[in-house]
């Protein structure tokens, strides 16, 4: 019985991480998202997948014009810039388990606010789901 009890506890503590979510954004004392302005996404360098791309097309679509490129391509005149580091997990496939994307004065590079969307195998989203989450969730409390 005992053994029976010990099994049923470990199969539901791995089912239930398996089914692990995480998603949050935090705001810096004082900081606004109002007017981004021009706002850059950089690449993470280990990024082959161009997940800039993604998240400067949800910005836009999202009211909130932006470009991607690398950062040799910063442009000079920047309000806001983005960017990010995703992780990637092996389960069977391949799959994006966390990005945190932050967003940062164009000439100070102070952090204005970051969010993240983290997901365990079984609660697994396509990187375009998980960009668009993080930043819904960014831009739900867009002032301190």
């Amino acid at each position: 019985m005992k053994k029976t009890s010990i099994l049923m506890y470990l199969t539901i503590s791995l089912v239930l991480t398996g089914c692990m979510t995480n998603l949050t954004s935090n705001l810096a004392p004082g900081a606004t998202l109002d007017e981004l302005g021009n706002t850059f996404v950089v690449r993470f360098d280990p990024d082959k997948r161009h997940l800039n791309s993604i998240i400067a097309d949800t910005l836009t679509l999202m009211g909130h014009p932006a470009v991607a490129g690398e950062k040799s391509e910063i442009p000079e005149d920047v309000d806001t810039l983005v960017t990010y580091v995703d992780n990637w997990q092996w389960d069977i496939t391949n799959y994006m388990i966390k990005i945190n994307i932050q967003f940062r004065d164009g000439k100070s590079r102070e952090l204005i606010v970051s969010g993240e969307s983290y997901r365990t195998s079984l609660a697994r989203k396509s990187p375009e789901e998980m960009i668009k989450e993080t930043l819904i969730e960014v831009f739900k409390n867009k002032k301190s």
